[in-house]
């Protein structure tokens, strides 16, 4: 099984939002010096307006476990400090999570870089907890079923909501699946990714992205061109992707330079999975099933091919219209 690493550009620069003190919602517009590089892209999905709807007075909201099940993540790093918990090795058994790629550093960024804290890029989510499973600098189906399982194990100490995890292959194993199976069963939202091979994977499958088909707790999400409702030129699309995000030149945290752009459908994912954070911040008890069904149902439709000539079935997020299902 191998894993869809972004296709990777870029380097740095500098610009502004107020997390609520006692950590229940974001104000205004963020502080981080680096937000101005990422304004077009979360505006154009509505990030900043459900921000806005998040901070309503009465608005109760409770933090959010996150599994980042990928190649690690660097969690001393500055702009992810606060939001890591601890997670686990399943290769070497041990609580070591360090990044030895860039892959989940990266990943880990986009959904829930600190938010107003003076410092880089904001995230999706402020109020998130990133825990780091690490399953290997080349995934395998048998290190995937070792770190599901461990979420499964430990979602209800670490208080994990959703799975994030950016892999793809043309197989799957039947035991990953049915480990999958379980953590949907067990409330867990997994969010995975459509690839990046310029594809159409409607007979071609893709897995874990597949089992959307037959799986209510199962996202599978591709990647549109920046603020462009057109497919990003190397992700993968078929019949059953669930919905789309940016994921052209998105600003994150990494581990060779301390922020970089990245690309890909391992870029949309992390957008998908802070905004079902967003809904599970403000109903816990949602099932998967149902917030799945608010980001599709809220999705904007029209989303055309990487030529920009066919519509395709599904739509790209939209942040403000997913939360005001739940604030009006």
């Amino acid at each position: 099984m191998w894993l869809n690493f972004f296709i990777l550009h870029g380097i740095l620069h500098m610009h502004s939002m107020r997390v609520l003190v006692d950590g229940v919602g974001v104000l205004g517009y963020p502080n981080d010096p680096m937000y101005n590089k990422q304004t077009k892209y979360l505006s154009a999905i509505k990030i900043p307006d459900a921000w806005q709807r998040l901070q309503k007075p009465r608005v109760k909201r409770s933090e959010v476990g996150v599994a980042v099940i990928d190649t690690g993540v660097n969690c001393d790093y500055p702009d992810l400090a606060k939001n890591c918990i601890e997670g686990y090795n399943v290769i070497d058994n041990n609580t070591d999570t360090h990044d030895r790629e860039h892959h989940g550093t990266e990943v880990a960024g986009i959904v829930g870089a600190v938010v107003n804290n003076s410092v880089g890029i904001a995230g999706v989510m402020d109020l998130v907890k990133l825990m780091p499973v690490y399953s290997g600098a080349r995934v395998t189906g048998q290190s995937l079923i070792k770190s599901v399982d461990y979420v499964i194990r430990h979602k209800e100490e670490k208080n994990i909501k959703i799975i994030l995890m950016a892999v793809s292959s043309s197989t799957l194993d039947k035991l990953l699946n049915s480990k999958i199976k379980e953590a949907t069963n067990a409330g867990i939202l997994v969010v995975v990714t459509a690839g990046n091979e310029r594809k159409n994977i409607t007979k071609d499958k893709r897995y874990p992205c597949a089992l959307t088909i037959h799986l209510d707790g199962v996202v599978c999400v591709t990647a549109t061109q920046g603020t462009k409702m057109q497919l990003e030129i190397a992700s993968n699309v078929g019949t059953y992707v669930d919905i789309a995000a940016p994921g052209a030149d998105i600003w994150t945290t990494s581990t060779d330079t301390p922020y970089k752009k990245v690309s890909g459908t391992s870029a949309a994912a992390p957008i998908i999975a802070g905004v079902a954070a967003m809904l599970y911040s403000l109903a816990p008890r949602l099932s998967p099933g149902d917030v799945k069904k608010i980001l599709k149902d809220t999705s904007k439709p029209g989303v055309k091919d990487r030529f920009g000539e066919k519509k395709l079935r599904l739509g790209r997020v939209d942040a403000d219209k997913a939360v005001a299902k739940l604030i009006p």
